[in-house]
């Protein structure tokens, strides 16, 4: 992982740097959205193999991620997984962000 010198404490991570000023200057939420919307279909094929392909998210506004899906069988498959896909999704960003998921078909 890339580090810079931080003069008041010595090295610090650079994701670790981007958040801090991603905070600092209100881009935190959007930083979330873009890593949820960037690593939706590797968690949600993690739980459905087709929502790799067949899936995409698409939006995150106020906990609920707007996911597009090609298949009613895959929407159907990933709403009876849905708590345990927020709560890996969670767990990926370290913070809970995600509350809900909404399909499109």
């Amino acid at each position: 992982m890339l580090t810079l010198r931080n003069h008041t404490k010595g090295f610090s991570k650079i994701d670790k740097l981007i958040f801090q000023n991603a905070k600092e200057h209100n881009f935190e939420q959007a930083l979330y959205k873009y890593r949820i919307v960037k690593c939706w279909r590797e968690v949600a094929g993690s739980f459905v193999e087709e929502a790799k392909e067949m899936t995409q998210a698409l939006d995150l506004k106020k906990g609920v991620l707007l996911v597009a899906c090609l298949s009613r069988e895959v929407a159907r498959k990933l709403k009876v997984l849905a708590a345990n896909i927020v709560s890996a999704l969670n767990q990926l960003l370290g913070k809970q962000v995600v509350f809900a998921l909404c399909f499109e078909v």
